[in-house]
């Protein structure tokens, strides 16, 4: 692979932002470990493929579970979270002990950064955002306008509207999640976002119904 500072400057996303082994390292004893018989890891997106609006991630993530999320910065930072609970355009927020962020350290090593004791508010779930771990640990693709009547269910409004774009990332970390030293705090340009699923789970209709296979 080529190294991450070098994507980063060329801003020219790669095939792939972190190796196989690293995932596989990352989601170790997690709902999608790659090692686990029922679990197929799966890029269900990749924002320079699918589209950086957070419409575009929704219409990919939502209702397929646990995910790895994987970002590379212009500067070459790679770095991301793991959400344990999965995205569904709530509007809300969950509690989860199992949630972590994580940034990369070195040729293939990557450091956990586990969340608080309870793990009130770890994950964040707007229909108009991207991905967002606490309230400001990470957030990227924030929404344009702010979710008015927040955690009351999701807002029937058009969320292309007010769709944040994964161009960007921002964390002031420190709220939901352990502090390290070593995390890239402040705002971030993005070169590309991934998001690891496990592939036998396939997507909720937007019309509803149920799927199987929960939770991975």
């Amino acid at each position: 692979m080529i190294n991450s500072f070098v994507q980063g400057l060329t801003g020219k996303a790669p095939e792939e932002i972190i190796s196989p082994a690293l995932q596989a390292d990352l989601l170790a004893n997690s709902n999608i470990d790659p090692a686990r018989g029922n679990v197929d890891l799966q890029c269900v997106y990749k924002a320079s493929r699918d589209g950086f609006s957070a419409v575009d991630f929704h219409n990919n993530c939502d209702g397929r579970g646990s995910g790895l999320v994987v970002l590379l910065t212009k500067s070459g930072k790679v770095f991301g979270g793991y959400n344990p609970i999965g995205w569904d355009s709530t509007d809300d927020y969950g509690n989860t002990n199992s949630a972590f962020l994580w940034y990369k350290k070195g040729a293939d090593k990557a450091v956990k950064i586990n969340v608080l004791s309870g793990g009130n508010a770890a994950i964040f779930d707007f229909a108009t955002g991207g991905p967002q771990f606490g309230s400001s640990d990470l957030i990227v693709g924030p929404p344009k306008a702010a979710v008015m009547g927040g955690f009351a269910g999701p807002d029937m409004e058009d969320t292309t509207i007010n769709a944040g774009s994964l161009r960007t990332a921002t964390s002031t970390f420190g709220g939901a999640y352990e502090t390290d030293n070593g995390w890239p705090r402040g705002n971030h340009n993005i070169v590309d976002v991934e998001v690891y699923c496990n592939g036998n789970i396939k997507p909720r209709s937007k019309s509803g119904g149920g799927f199987n296979l929960w939770p991975f």
